[in-house]
């Protein structure tokens, strides 16, 4: 049976990143913080992905739940250094959140679109697509080389890799680097081949238009803006 999900258009998503983004910088009080982030869990169980959302969710809560214990014991070097980093994930953790949900079942075709939908200029473009096809290619890389380093015996834990830095370096970063210098070059040609570079008008197999959910999605953005200035 086929999972059914609801689609938001890239232009929305991307809203949803500036949104967190302005959040990490002006920050608003934890409710409105807290009303963010179960948005975004929200969010994630109607675009498909509730095992994704809950870790997240759930890691929110636990950073929640340390700042909570440490930070009544905070002269202490120890309990403040700890609390730091409570504080300061927790505070990263909806853009990462943003982000994720933004990746979610969102072709990069789709992003394309998108940005030329908002007269992004080509020259912005076409590193953009080699950069959101680069990563996901190098991290398969990296899952190929780690399964063949597994089959040989060769640091067979994550602890290994830790352990033995010149055996990471010869079995893995060498590996990845001479990768990544061939998908850099295959994923430029392939660029050009498409025709990105082309000034000329672009057409697109994908259908990008803003829906209903995506009009509501950018009214909720906007009203946790304003409740949580007046909070």
């Amino acid at each position: 049976m086929e999972k059914t999900y609801v689609t938001f258009d890239p232009r929305s998503k991307l809203c949803t990143i500036l949104f967190a983004s302005f959040l990490l910088m002006f920050p608003l009080p934890f409710k409105a913080e807290m009303l963010f982030v179960t948005l975004l869990y929200f969010l994630f169980i109607l675009n498909g992905s509730l095992k994704k959302g809950t870790i997240f969710y759930g890691l929110f809560w636990l950073l929640v739940l340390g700042d909570y214990l440490l930070f009544p014991h905070i002269e202490n070097g120890f309990a403040a250094f700890f609390d730091f980093l409570f504080v300061g994930n927790r505070r990263m953790l909806p853009t990462i959140m943003a982000a994720a949900f933004a990746m979610n079942r969102t072709k990069i075709s789709e992003w394309i679109a998108a940005l030329k939908k908002c007269h992004v200029p080509f020259g912005l473009i076409i590193p953009l697509t080699v950069l959101f096809r680069f990563f996901p290619t190098l991290f398969q890389d990296f899952k190929s080389i780690r399964n063949a380093m597994k089959y040989r015996g060769i640091a067979v834990s994550t602890v290994e890799l830790f352990l033995h830095p010149f055996q990471t370096m010869e079995y893995i970063i060498v590996p990845i680097l001479m990768s990544a210098e061939n998908t850099s070059l295959d994923l430029s040609a392939a660029a050009l081949v498409r025709g990105l570079g082309n000034p000329k008008a672009h057409t697109s197999v994908y259908e990008i238009r803003l829906k209903s959910q995506d009009y509501v999605l950018i009214g909720i953005l906007i009203l946790c803006g304003i409740v949580g200035r007046l909070i």
